[in-house]
């Protein structure tokens, strides 16, 4: 997990996308709460099992993981490009959504968990006003 500039996100996305790693942009838009960042997990990642409300952060971890190791593949990344604004807003669900992301990445590079095939998740968060 990294914070970056905005300005570095478009070299990350075709660095990995150059490498055949899956590159998802995740955007909560106008909205900055929690409300807002489930809507943009659910429409940028895929999940398993699908995610049905907007209660449960353990949910949606668990939901980020099953979509995630189902890609079949050792690497991916994911850019958050408008966290400044959920930190701004509503900074209790943006660390929480910081801790959910933090520990998909870890699950997610354990071999115990990943049926021996972990998946390397980098993650890049801007924390700069858009």
């Amino acid at each position: 997990m990294s914070v970056v500039a905005a300005s570095e996100i478009e070299a990350a996305t075709t660095a990995a996308c150059g490498q055949g790693v899956p590159a998802f942009i995740l955007s909560t838009g106008v909205g900055s709460g929690r409300d807002a960042f489930f809507d943009a997990v659910r429409a940028t990642l895929p999940l398993d099992p699908p995610l049905a409300s907007n209660y449960s952060w353990d949910a949606l971890a668990d939901s980020m993981f099953g979509g995630l190791v189902l890609l079949d593949v050792d690497r991916v990344l994911v850019v958050w490009t408008d966290a400044a604004e959920m930190m701004a807003v509503a900074p209790e669900d943006a660390d929480t959504a910081v801790s959910v992301l933090v520990q998909t990445v870890t699950d997610l590079a354990e071999p115990k968990y990943t049926q021996g095939r972990p998946v390397s998740v980098t993650v890049l968060i801007v924390t700069e006003p858009s």
